[in-house]
């Protein structure tokens, strides 16, 4: 008898094993569901928060009208500041040239870019000698290269010539859209998503010079030089929060890092013209981001005020180009 209640007993706490088990399976599951929902609910609205302030700061520059001084917006650090009740949106002008050109960038400096995103050694030779075999001349492939041949079922082959848009680059054989787009990824430890970067927001197709401009640069940008990291980065970025850098001897004395590093030779200093309005906007209780780029197009146009005699001005205007939603 005493033996058939112990195997009953055993019995009983091997089921309340089983069903502890699975209810804490259950309940991890339910949290990841729970933190993707969240994440979902707060990405979106991140999003419109940032779209929303960059129609207001473009309505504004526009018709050239500063805010006014009783206004909610300040201005902090070269940055429209928008507070939320949610959370907050910065917005700033940007120029090319803190982006790196997929025009003209040296395949050094591909290669760079590419393994900054992650990818594979093999990916990233694929991907650098297709770049260059779309921008070259000729037809005939690098050695991982891609040329007409390897395009048979696109509706388009390569340019032989330079990118006229960032998204052409999406065309490229060996590119990937979660390489071009960016991707989420999950993070067991902090129960929370991450968010990897894209190549289209490290690069532009309108500098027309292989350097960047280090006072302009994101983290994400100076990280993918040669022989970089998010760390030095990540300091020239706060340094440069304090003062603007003049050259590169300042930089080098500022941050130490950068002495003999091969980023030197990829860095400019001359000043370039804004041509992008970018919204970051970040929701408080979780610290989810979106980022939003409206790019501006230039126009030079001629006012003639009188024929005779001519008397004509030549101003500047802007008008909405393209919208980027990261």
């Amino acid at each position: 008898m005493r033996t058939n209640r112990g195997m009953v007993l055993i019995s009983v706490l091997w089921v309340i094993l089983v069903l502890s088990l699975v209810s804490f399976s259950l309940a991890s599951a339910v949290r990841v569901e729970v933190s993707a929902a969240q994440h979902a609910f707060d990405s979106e609205r991140a999003f419109f928060m940032a779209k929303g302030v960059v129609e207001v700061v473009y309505g504004r520059f526009s018709k050239k009208e500063e805010f006014p001084a009783d206004s909610p917006v300040r201005l902090e650090k070269g940055e429209y500041v928008f507070p939320f009740e949610s959370g907050e949106a910065r917005v700033r002008f940007e120029s090319a040239g803190g982006l790196i050109d997929i025009n003209a960038a040296s395949d050094i400096l591909l290669a760079s870019l590419f393994d900054s995103l992650g990818v594979t050694q093999e990916q990233r030779n694929r991907l650098v000698d297709s770049v260059l075999d779309w921008r070259d001349a000729d037809d005939i492939p690098h050695l991982y290269g891609a040329e007409v041949s390897d395009y048979p079922a696109q509706p388009m082959v390569p340019r032989n010539g330079d990118f006229k848009t960032v998204e052409e680059v999406l065309l490229v054989k060996n590119m990937t859209p979660q390489i071009f787009y960016g991707s989420l990824t999950f993070n067991p430890v902090t129960q929370q998503f991450q968010r990897v970067p894209g190549l289209r927001e490290l690069i532009t197709v309108q500098s027309g010079r292989d350097q960047i401009n280090p006072n302009i640069a994101t983290v994400e940008v100076l990280a993918a030089l040669p022989e970089m990291n998010i760390q030095i980065a990540a300091q020239i970025v706060r340094e440069r929060e304090k003062k603007s850098y003049e050259n590169s001897e300042e930089l080098i004395t500022r941050v130490p890092d950068m002495f003999r590093r091969p980023a030197l030779d990829y860095l400019s200093f001359d000043p370039t013209p804004s041509n992008m309005i970018v919204s970051r906007a970040t929701i408080a209780s979780s610290g989810i981001s979106r980022t939003v780029r409206l790019s501006l197009i230039r126009e030079e146009k001629v006012l003639i005020y009188s024929t005779s005699p001519l008397f004509f001005r030549k101003v500047e205007e802007f008008r909405r180009g393209r919208w980027w939603f990261d």
